[in-house]
């Protein structure tokens, strides 16, 4: 049992190790919107781990669906691309 246990928590190790993080400075950013967000009585903006819609890796997430494993532009404004 002990045994399997061990393989559970190193398959666990594993898979976070491939996941895709948000860096410090965004979190800390989102931690002090969320402060202000809460004294104006409003909800705060969760960080969640999600899978990502196109290539199923899952990636730490506050509110986009995919990872930016696949940004296809959509249009053009002043020699920018706009996705």
């Amino acid at each position: 049992m002990e045994e399997s246990t061990s393989k559970q928590e190193s398959l666990d190790a594993i898979s976070t190790s491939r996941m895709k993080v948000l860096p410090a400075a965004v979190i800390r950013e989102i931690e002090l919107q969320n402060r202000v967000r809460r004294q104006m009585g409003l909800s705060g903006i969760q960080v969640k781990i999600r899978n990502c819609l196109q290539c199923s890796h899952p990636f730490q997430s506050a509110g986009r669906r995919t990872c930016g494993c696949y940004t296809a532009p959509t249009g053009r404004l002043s020699g920018h691309d706009i996705i």
